[in-house]
């Protein structure tokens, strides 16, 4: 394990092994993800050194370099990555990265006899877009009426509105908060599964919702919960093209790499990007589950040409996923920072937060760069790379961004599908 100087060590990286004082009182566990506030807690009690993960820790399977990869699946593998690549630009030095963490990523488990299937399987030239049909502007989809339909069928539980309201008030105390949150059961009991997850990495277990509160903070656990009750909203949406678990992976899966990605620039309130990143699709599960002809009218050009999703979806519906979420936000009244963010994840500089909403829309990026979880789109949306300037970020980051949020997701996802 690499042991690194406590000079060096930055938020967003994860301990491989407990911290503890000389004295041998623990501080943070194994799997903890640093915070600014951890840092200095370690220079107070004189540590001059932590375990952090490196590449080290990583699964037997795991592949660090293409030197490593049998060549039919290196092929089979770097053939994939330019088909889900088509929309970016492949000079840039970010998405040719993201590239490299793609076919090492898709490369673990993948078999000669899998990888030579798949190339006889899948084609590989722009012969695909002959066969799919342009889109058309047949359909006019007026996102306010879209947003009203969704209010007028509603499904959000009371605790959503009343927990709204409270995070609203600035006079709400951590245990007004924790008694609103406390009023549902489930609810209750994913977030404190989630606060008890390496994701937060507290020492000591928090078995009350009061001290969850206050330990976690009262806006930041009110984001939450607000992210957590909009997911048991939408049971029962068609799966044809992706289902709602792959849905929630992607989804919960992007919130973390938000969460890592603001804490990294400096942006404070890391848990209201989790929640951004957590909802920025919502926009597209409140299509398919109202208006499921206009959903698969997009969503099936766009799985066989090679044309970004949200260009179909501006084409054929006038609008995109990314506007009814936005307007879907506000009609909830949720905060502002939400419903900004998640109306430009696509387009970030146009935002009246461009550098926030460049976090969601980069954290989107990376997501679908290495395939994880669904959200209806086959190829790797376009990075703005003025987003990517804007955050000012190094891309000898991103592997270490890639493989915390993959180790996180799945203890989110533990949190909020117990049962699955």
């Amino acid at each position: 394990m690499p042991k690194m100087n406590v000079a060096s060590l930055e938020p967003g990286m994860v301990l491989a092994d407990d911290l503890t004082t000389a004295e041998g009182r623990m501080l943070l566990p194994r799997g903890a993800m640093l915070t600014d506030a951890h840092i200095r807690t370690c220079r107070v009690w004189g540590i001059v050194e932590a375990d952090i993960q490196g590449e080290e820790d990583e699964q037997d399977d795991r592949f660090t370099s293409f030197d490593q990869i049998d060549p039919e699946v290196l092929d089979a593998c770097k053939i994939m990555a330019a088909q889900r690549f088509v929309l970016n630009e492949l000079s840039h030095p970010v998405v040719r990265e993201m590239a490299r963490l793609y076919v090492l990523h898709r490369a673990r488990g993948f078999t000669p006899e899998q990888a030579r299937w798949t190339l006889s399987a899948s084609p590989h030239d722009d012969m695909v877009d002959i066969f799919s049909p342009p889109p058309t502007t047949e359909i006019n989809i007026n996102p306010d009426a879209v947003v009203r339909q969704e209010m007028e069928l509603a499904s959000l539980p009371n605790i959503f509105f009343q927990i709204a309201e409270s995070l609203k008030n600035p006079r709400s105390s951590a245990s007004y908060v924790a008694e609103v949150i406390s009023k549902d059961v489930a609810l209750s009991a994913k977030l404190l599964k989630m606060v008890n997850t390496p994701f937060y990495g507290f020492p000591s277990r928090v078995d009350t919702l009061s001290r969850a509160v206050t330990i976690v903070g009262t806006n930041q656990l009110t984001n939450l919960a607000l992210g957590v009750s909009v997911i048991s909203a939408f049971d029962g949406v068609p799966e044809e093209f992706f289902t709602l678990k792959e849905f929630w992976f992607h989804s919960v899966a992007c919130g973390i790499v938000a969460r890592l990605l603001a804490a990294r620039v400096g942006l404070p309130g890391d848990e209201k990007y989790f929640v951004a990143g957590l909802l920025h699709d919502i926009g597209r599960l409140v299509m398919l589950k109202n208006h499921l002809k206009a959903s698969i009218d997009v969503l099936r050009p766009a799985k066989i040409g090679r044309r970004s999703l949200v260009d179909v979806e501006q084409v054929v519906w006038g609008c995109t996923h990314a506007d009814i979420g936005g307007r879907m936000l506000k009609n909830w009244r949720l905060p502002p920072f939400l419903e900004v963010l998640v109306h430009h994840h696509h387009t970030p500089m146009e935002a009246s937060m461009p550098a926030e909403a460049s976090v969601i829309h980069v954290a989107d990026f990376i997501i679908h760069s290495m395939g994880l979880g669904a959200s209806g789109a086959s190829l790797v949306p376009e990075l703005d790379t003025r987003a990517w300037k804007k955050l000012g970020l190094n891309q000898g980051d991103l592997g270490d961004i890639v493989r915390q949020a993959e180790r996180q997701a799945c203890d989110v996802m533990a949190a909020f599908f117990p049962n699955n």
